[in-house]
């Protein structure tokens, strides 16, 4: 059959698929919300006895029945962020809306403190001085491979447990990778000292806003509740991990073929792309 009994154009292409794309934070946002609004026509509602001062004591959940109507709970859902963000809970009654009288039950401080948080952050990675100090840390301790490894895990993993610095690392490798395979080492040297130093880090949060800090908040407790425990398991899980990743990276420069993830060729005479120290 010809082109022109098809009525079709030969450079004619069919219509391109569209691409998956991630949904906004606004989205996602919005879908949590009603997912919890429905959970909560299925999971029982309750309480738990509290102390003098208002803390929740352990072990004391008890179901309660909420008593609302579906025209309530409609509205409930409606008014849902404005009560997370700056709702007031009735001292009598123990609702919670924008009209009541009582104490402050949403979490405007947090809210106000995760801002304050991502604005420091904002402006430290568009003012370069973080990138630049760790590159200065890099440059000054190049020739002493156990002790950079040592000190970039370090200041990673401090950064992870006061502010939840782990998405930010990304922008290390191109600088990190380079230097370990300048002294001896592979690649997965490298990985786990930006992946290990954030990650122990965040994993130990000891005063993040993003993790600690929204979890004291809900659990309507003190940030400083269980501090000690988290700043010691901070500090000896950071030298444990230290410590492994030196151990590993000494065995590979010993032994290139005890390495796991291998060496691509001319990675064993790599040179130090850039001798300089970085400027001020």
């Amino acid at each position: 059959m010809s082109t022109l009994d098809t009525g079709t154009a030969p450079h004619d292409k069919p219509p391109a698929k569209r691409k998956f794309v991630f949904p906004s934070a606004l989205t996602v946002l919005v879908v949590v919300t009603l997912a919890v609004w429905a959970l909560a026509f299925l999971i029982p509602s309750g309480a738990y006895d509290r102390t003098r001062s208002g803390a929740p004591i352990q072990g004391t959940y008890h179901r309660v029945p909420s008593g609302q109507s579906f025209v309530g709970r409609l509205n409930d859902l409606f008014l849902a962020p404005v009560n997370g963000l700056y709702g007031v809970q009735d001292t009598r009654t123990g609702l919670v809306g924008p009209d009541m009288t009582g104490e402050l039950y949403g979490s405007a401080g947090v809210f106000l403190f995760v801002i304050a948080i991502g604005a420091f952050i904002t402006v430290v990675f568009a003012t370069g001085a973080l990138d630049l100090g760790i590159g200065r840390l890099a440059h000054r301790l190049r020739d002493r491979g156990a002790l950079l490894i040592a000190g970039v895990m370090l200041v990673f993993s401090l950064l992870g447990t006061v502010e939840g610095f782990a998405e930010e690392t990304l922008g290390f490798y191109g600088l990190i990778v380079p230097l370990m395979l300048a002294l001896g080492y592979d690649r997965m040297v490298a990985t786990g000292t930006i992946i290990l130093g954030a990650g122990i880090g965040v994993l130990c949060s000891t005063v993040n806003p993003f993790a600690t800090g929204v979890a004291s908040a809900a659990a309507d407790i003190s940030l400083g509740d269980g501090i000690v425990l988290r700043a010691v398991m901070w500090v000896v899980l950071t030298a444990v991990t230290i410590a492994y990743v030196i151990r590993y990276a000494k065995r590979v420069r010993r032994d290139p073929g005890r390495s796991l993830s291998g060496f691509l060729p001319g990675d064993r005479e790599h040179a130090a792309a850039d001798t300089d120290e970085p400027p001020s």
